[in-house]
């Protein structure tokens, strides 16, 4: 069963840049999904439209049976998103960020405070917990924002370079729990990220974005074969072959 569909989306910005160009996919539900491809590629203006944060020029999405601009409340109970900026009032605490954000999403009081708890303690943030977040390094801000986008419990999760900053048991911890709703609860992820190892790892489907196309999606498996950077060669191995043929073609033709 689809969780996401995505038909015909286009997106332009002023000046006449195409950011996407009439964009296809369908994603199935309680998948790990990567979306990959460069800088400027048009990750960032998908996952923008998909999380309500960016208008459409044209073309359809649906998410879990809903459409993002037509019933953008429901949608946004649905979903959750960690985008790259760790967008945190400095002066607030790891618990009364978790805590707050399970009020505004209609959680009782007792249960704002458990939910805060629960997540403090998935994502090892036990001895920031009281700390202001102004202080807290990095990576323990990338960790709390991740928190912060599931205190609701979605059906579908948006990471947008989640990892960013997190030393390597950080990681690991990290991962754990992402994994754990993937596997367990059947959250639907769809992960942005230029630590392709990560994706190698942890995504069974994936697509391949570039200057605003779609040129793959299926499995990652697929992917390795097609491109067929050798038996041994890993997904960043099979990614850097074909976008440098990419490369090599413009370069040709021009």
């Amino acid at each position: 069963m689809s969780e996401i569909e995505i038909r015909a989306l286009k997106k332009h910005y002023k000046g006449g840049v195409e950011a996407l160009k009439t964009i296809t996919l369908n994603i199935e539900r309680g998948s790990f999904f990567a979306l990959l491809g460069p800088n400027g590629a048009g990750k960032s203006t998908l996952v923008g439209i998909m999380t309500t944060l960016i208008r459409k020029d044209a073309g359809d999405i649906i998410i879990g049976g809903l459409d993002p601009e037509k019933e953008t409340a429901a949608i946004q109970r649905y979903i959750g998103a960690a985008s790259q900026e760790n967008e945190l009032d400095p002066a607030e605490t790891p618990f009364n960020l978790l805590r707050f954000q399970g009020r505004l999403f209609g959680l009782h009081y007792a249960e704002s405070r458990e939910r805060a708890e629960e997540l403090i303690i998935q994502f090892g943030l036990e001895n920031e917990k009281h700390k202001k977040t102004a202080s807290l390094s990095g990576g323990n801000k990338r960790r709390l924002h991740c928190a912060l986008a599931l205190v609701h419990r979605p059906r579908v999760l948006f990471l947008d370079e989640p990892t960013v900053g997190m030393d390597p048991l950080a990681r690991e911890t990290f991962w754990h729990v992402i994994t754990s709703l993937n596997h367990k609860d059947g959250v639907t992820i769809m992960l942005t990220t230029q630590y392709l190892e990560e994706a190698d790892r942890h995504a069974s489907e994936m697509a391949l974005i570039i200057d605003g196309t779609i040129h793959f999606q299926g499995t990652v498996q697929a992917f390795k074969q097609n491109v067929n950077a050798g038996d041994d060669a890993s997904l960043e191995d099979n990614y850097l072959k074909y976008t440098k043929s990419l490369n090599n073609t413009k370069y040709i033709n021009s």
